[in-house]
């Protein structure tokens, strides 16, 4: 294989849509190792190859029957294996963790899921077109509550997330951060924003920031090295870092990550008009975007496989009972009296930060029994992730693939609605008989 930086300065032959397709399509229609499948995404002789890609996959047993990772990360500017313990902003299954720590809480009494959450929330928070209607936990973490990102998402430390999200507010953008009068209250719309007030919710309700909070509640009980915005994250991890990537131009160019700051400093999305602004200077329970629960747990193939256990096997601080109270849909998608936006089917099903899959065709993404199987996506800066476990019989497989295209970030299979990197993974999950 050639090296990283050939591959590079190589890469820059002209790549669409219809090619990419093409040249996926017909690998898709062999039978592969997990090996061959990654060696098949990261080859750079293959149109729309990727830099690094890894998967893990677990049989109904808990026993791991796939781990395999390939290709290379970026990090300050050189190349580098990429492995299943390579640490990488995980993107919107960054989400679901969240919701995860949200249900700790409400398993101790802290919170409800059907209260309204301007009791805790430090403002009143309405629709401004359906003021009567309270907004409450599982209306924001099921993505029905009306909220959208809106034009001055998201709010950057230093400000206060009510800013955005009252009619009068300094970053209401004319309102832009709501829904439109003909989609009301129970319409599904995906939006980072209704992460954003749960983790100020979160807050508000243990009196700790939302980054130490989830540490306490989920990761140090697992035993795991992660964490939001690199915060609480060891220098020996931060060391294994990958930037996300696209491929810009023929040259693997840094989206997120290109360095990390040592520990124990923790990343944040400053407001240009305070300068100097620290972490540290965040009060808890003003901004919930400050350590992006909406996507920014910097986290490794093997950590979210770790994760996936507590979801599908019952092993960690989350209960039973609360991974089947996220997993249950909350929302369907009526064909017959349109009640969301599906993104073109990749969503059928949602409960609560968790995605009900098999609800459609193009969501079938595990073939027969696929309505079984619940998770989470991730997509942001070229990278695209998944994790997902089978509720009924506990397989489970989650993966990373790191560097997608400039031009084919966007893509996915005409008759499924993932992309083709992760549809070849896919098929190394075992179906049932």
């Amino acid at each position: 294989m050639r090296t990283a930086a050939a591959d590079a300065n190589d890469a820059s032959m002209p790549l669409d849509r219809r090619s990419l397709l093409i040249a996926l399509a017909a690998a898709l229609a062999a039978p592969a190792s997990a090996r061959q499948a990654l060696e098949s995404l990261v080859d750079p002789d293959q149109p729309g190859s990727v830099l690094g890609a890894g998967l893990i996959v677990r049989d109904a047993t808990g026993v791991k029957i796939t781990e395999e990772a390939l290709g290379q990360g970026v990090y300050r500017g050189r190349f580098r294996p990429f492995t299943v313990d390579t640490p990488v902003r995980v993107a919107s299954i960054s989400k679901m963790i969240a919701t995860a720590g949200l249900m700790r809480l409400v398993e101790d009494g802290g919170l409800s899921l059907d209260d309204d959450v301007s009791d805790l929330l430090g403002f009143r928070l309405r629709h401004p077109l359906f003021p009567d209607a309270a907004i409450t936990a599982r209306r924001l973490a099921s993505h029905t509550a009306g909220l959208r990102n809106g034009d001055t998402f998201p709010v950057p430390l230093g400000r206060r997330l009510e800013e955005a999200l009252v009619p009068d507010g300094a970053l209401a953008a004319g309102g832009s951060w709501w829904s439109p009068v003909d989609q009301p209250p129970g319409w599904f719309v995906y939006a980072d924003a209704n992460v954003a007030v749960l983790a100020q919710v979160m807050e508000r309700a243990a009196g700790e920031r939302f980054d130490r909070l989830m540490r306490r509640l989920l990761f140090e009980p697992l035993g795991l090295d992660v964490g939001y915005n690199w915060s609480g994250v060891s220098q020996a991890k931060r060391d294994r870092a990958s930037a996300c990537c696209r491929l810009v131009e023929g040259v693997w160019t840094a989206e997120v990550d290109g360095e990390v700051a040592g520990a124990p400093a923790v990343w944040i999305n400053p407001d240009p008009d305070q300068p100097g602004i620290m972490a540290d200077d965040y009060r808890s329970g003003e901004n919930g975007f400050a350590f992006s629960p909406q996507g920014g747990l910097r986290a490794s193939v093997s950590d979210l496989d770790r994760l996936g256990m507590m979801f599908s096997r019952g092993q960690g601080p989350l209960s039973v009972e609360s991974v089947a109270r996220m997993s249950e849909p909350v929302w369907s998608f009526d064909p017959s009296a349109p009640n969301g936006d599906t993104d073109r089917g990749l969503i059928t099903r949602y409960g609560l930060h968790a995605q009900a899959a098999g609800g459609g065709v193009s969501d079938a993404f595990f073939g027969p029994g696929s309505d079984d199987w619940r998770g989470h996506f991730g997509e942001a800066y070229g990278l695209v992730s998944g994790l997902f476990w089978n509720q009924r019989d506990g397989r489970q497989v989650a993966w990373i693939i790191n560097g997608t295209p400039e031009e084919a970030a966007m893509t996915r299979l005409p008759d499924l609605a993932i992309t083709p990197w992760e549809a070849r993974l896919l098929q190394r999950v075992p179906r049932r008989d």
